[in-house]
Parts: structure tokens; C-alpha cells; sequence
């Protein structure tokens, strides 16, 4: 009976561990600090964490001031 009670909790660790990873978007900052955001000149509605390319047009994404 206990090894029931112990797989249960250690399922609902692991469950509530996984949503909580899962609910984590990346885009905002974790500790309060300023987050750099990068856009696309032609499509400013394109915000991206990263550098990278646009994924609209493919140019070059450059960082939002």
C-alpha cells in the first residue's frame, strides 16, 4: 500500500512539475530584468527573443529600440 501512495505522489510532482514548465513562455523576463526584443522593418508585428530572420520575409530581424 505505501509503494501505491508513494508512486501516486511522485506522479503528481512530476505532473505539476511538467505544467509548470510547459505554462513558461519564452519571451519575458524571469528576473525583472530589461529583455532585448528583435523585429523585422517591414513586419513589425514580428517580435522575436532572438536574432534570427523574419518569418514573413526572411530579412534580417534587427533590435526593437
Amino acid at each position: 500500500m505505501n509503494k501505491i501512495k508513494s508512486v501516486i505522489i511522485v506522479s503528481a510532482f512530476l505532473a505539476a512539475g511538467s505544467f509548470a514548465f510547459i505554462g513558461c513562455k519564452s519571451g519575458h523576463p524571469h528576473s525583472g530584468g530589461s529583455q532585448t526584443q528583435y523585429t523585422c522593418s517591414m513586419h513589425p508585428d514580428v517580435l522575436r527573443a532572438a536574432a534570427g530572420a523574419c518569418l514573413k520575409c526572411g530579412m534580417k530581424l534587427e533590435e526593437k529600440q
